[in-house]
């Protein structure tokens, strides 16, 4: 079997089959593998030179163990994302003399269909959540666990959490306002805004530009790509009857699939139509082209993060509500030039 560099349990569960929660479960040692499976997962890993990182190996005395929550529907398709943020955390806790606890929880964990589970028997000081999740699952995080939390790329009015978060909405305005003084008249928003608080946020930046000035947003110019419950994460995108002067996507991997669909009908990007996404997570989405888009600072948001949740346990403050960490627009080749 060929090794591969960074070995990642995205790797590990694509070679055997399974899902990432079910790799870190065997490998972490908890329940709900059987040791057959558990077995051949560890085999695999071994021969794919996997090196556990140092962050969740056995803990230090006096060393902070912090439970890192990631729903199994952001870390499904590989590459992921808020993976990729995990990693970084994890890198950055170790760092600071810290450890970290992955939880990877599926839609039945996350919905409580069978009653509450955690992180089992481990002692934990403090929580990181990646991501949106069930209100009622975070609630009662807070509750079971009475330990400081720390929210990644999601707010809430939730008291005695910090939420440390990308700003969605001004890196969208920027975007479509880059869209805007292109010459682009006509433009359709990709993404569902119901599905997550971020991609609303986004929405209504695209939304406060166009209306700044003085254009009407139109129910017909948003293309949903995904479903509002957020449990079915496989993105979608069917283009309009009538090509608009631009495409606002709500993330990069949206607009890749989009730049598909376009290129696929032979339609010339920018010089027919410009297209931006949000994250700077595919930024080369095809061959010739490099995606005009928005930059989620990840380690800002890492070493913020993991700071917050460090001083909280240490006693330093109260939590503090909403940090908007900011980034900054990737000019590509996807926007046309006046």
């Amino acid at each position: 079997m060929e090794r591969r560099k960074e070995v990642r349990l995205e790797h590990i569960a694509e070679e055997v089959g399974v899902s990432i929660v079910t790799v870190s479960n065997a490998l972490n040692g908890r329940k709900g593998v059987s040791e057959e499976l558990r077995g051949r997962i560890r085999d695999t890993a071994a021969a794919m030179g996997y090196q556990m990182p140092k962050s969740e190996q056995k803990k230090r005395p006096g060393m902070h163990r912090i439970g890192v929550v990631v729903a199994e529907r952001y870390v499904r398709q590989f590459p992921s994302f808020y993976m990729d943020i995990y990693m970084k955390v994890a890198q950055e806790l170790n760092r600071k003399g810290g450890v970290s606890i992955l939880e990877v929880v599926d839609e039945s964990k996350e919905r409580m269909l069978h009653g509450f589970t955690g992180f089992l028997d481990d002692e934990i000081d403090g929580i990181i959540l990646i991501g949106e999740m069930d209100r009622e699952y975070i609630q009662t995080i807070r509750k079971e666990y009475q330990v400081p939390i720390v929210c990644i790329d999601y707010y809430d009015v939730l008291p005695d959490m910090d939420y440390i978060v990308c700003d969605s909405f001004g890196g969208m305005e920027q975007l479509t306002d880059l869209l805007l003084d292109a010459g682009c008249r006509r433009l359709v928003f990709v993404g569902n805004p119901w599905a997550t608080g971020s991609i609303m946020d986004r929405y209504m930046g695209y939304c406060k530009a166009l209306e700044k000035r003085g254009m009407e947003v139109n129910r017909e110019d948003l293309i949903l790509d995904r479903f509002s419950d957020g449990y079915d994460y496989k993105l979608r995108v069917e283009l309009p009857d009538t090509l608009p002067d631009g495409f606002v996507c709500n993330c990069d991997k949206t607009a890749n699939i989009l730049i598909g669909e376009l290129l696929q009908q032979g339609i010339r990007i920018p010089q027919e139509v410009s297209v931006v996404g949000f994250d700077y997570y595919y930024s080369g989405v095809q061959e010739g082209l490099e995606l005009t888009t928005y930059e989620y600072d990840q380690k800002a948001i890492a070493q913020i993060s993991t700071g917050t949740i460090l001083k909280r346990i240490a006693g330093a403050a109260k939590a503090s509500g909403i940090r908007f960490v900011e980034g900054r627009v990737i000019l590509g080749n996807t926007v046309r030039q006046r």
